[in-house]
């Protein structure tokens, strides 16, 4: 009863979960191949052997011409003794071999299907994370703009000053919804994309003074001191507008986690090699074991910076997506409290 009860168990977990009955179906596809493949090797084997034994006293096991064409018909004796052992033993250590390797064969088909399958799973489970956050987060501006028109709606009545606060605070919600469903976008066209981007040779340095330039108003506002240190050209194969957007993301995280009277600074250095671009900032920082996470979709960390505000989470995701285009890599270095340091590096024109 138990055994049934775990059967019906596990083909109830297996219908319920796609992976599992497609590990099971491949698994025994694996194993049917495997017995084929042993079956006709096994076969084989057998009939060759037999055939040279049987060929060492061919008078005593093939009836000649003149046996077969008498009138008693042919009278072939019993192989023997000795031979007939020999093959009845080596059919059986062929069938125990053959049954050894189908039980251990079947035990690395579930593993070798299990392996198979996993990447896709993981593709598919981060999907479906993917979906979930992204409707979550839509999900919250929006519950704030109906709040807000439903408490408008029973007051009866506004003064114009309460109706000027109600519009600015759904504009703002339109805007972090706006600015969430352009980064959807951006990740989605970058998937779509086939092979590299056209990288053409331009200065690196100059981008980030312009992205600079373009944040300066914005860290004024916020009353954080944003500079640049990048002096002499350093040269590389990029696509522009697409590292103009993976630096401006960088700010934009640097810039919300940033509090008032601090700084940002941007270096842009050259190496032999490479040439690489660091954004530093006295901002509240992140704890260490956030950093391996950080490009992932969503992610935005410890309760504090999640506190703090800051966008949906897929800024860093996006200049992930950016650099591997570019053949350059993406690193982080924190300190809870302290600050954060982002790099690129790329390799030099």
């Amino acid at each position: 009863m138990t055994l049934l009860k775990r059967f019906g168990a596990r083909a109830t977990a297996s219908a319920a979960d796609p992976f599992r009955a497609a590990r099971l179906k491949l698994t025994f596809m694996y194993i049917a191949i495997l017995t084929a493949i042993v079956a006709i090797l096994s076969a084989s084997l057998y009939e060759l052997h037999a055939h040279d034994v049987g060929s060492i006293e061919p008078r005593r096991i093939r009836p000649t011409l003149q046996e077969i064409l008498s009138p008693e018909g042919p009278t072939v004796p019993e192989p023997p003794a000795g031979i007939a052992e020999y093959l009845e033993r080596l059919g059986r250590s062929i069938l125990l071999v053959d049954i050894v390797t189908i039980v251990a064969g079947g035990a690395l088909s579930a593993l070798l299907a299990g392996r198979t399958l996993r990447p896709i799973r993981q593709a598919v489970d981060a999907e479906k994370a993917f979906f979930a956050n992204a409707a979550h987060d839509l999900r919250t501006p929006l519950a704030v703009m109906r709040s807000e028109a439903e408490v408008a709606l029973r007051a009866g009545s506004m003064t114009a000053e309460e109706a000027r606060q109600l519009i600015a605070s759904s504009l703002e919600e339109i805007g972090h919804m706006s600015g969430m469903i352009e980064q959807i976008l951006d990740l989605a066209s970058s998937g779509r994309r086939r092979g590299a981007p056209a990288l053409v040779p331009l200065d690196l340095a100059e981008i980030a003074r312009g992205a600079v330039e373009r944040m300066a108003l914005r860290a004024e506002e916020k009353g954080v001191r944003l500079t640049v240190e990048a002096g002499a050209p350093a040269r590389i194969r990029g696509d522009a507008p697409a590292l103009r957007r993976a630096i401006g993301n960088i700010l934009e995280n640097a810039l919300a986690y940033t509090p008032r009277g601090g700084a940002i600074v941007m270096r842009v250095q050259r190496a032999a090699a490479h040439v690489s671009l660091f954004v530093d900032d006295t901002g509240i920082g992140m704890a260490e074991e956030d950093l391996p996470h950080i490009t992932e979709p969503f992610f935005r960390g410890d309760k504090a910076r999640s506190a703090n505000g800051g966008g949906a989470g897929l800024g860093l995701t996006i200049v992930k997506t950016i650099m591997d285009e570019h053949g350059g890599t993406l690193r982080a270095a924190s300190t809870a409290g302290r600050g954060t340091t982002i790099s690129l590096r790329f390799p030099a024109h």
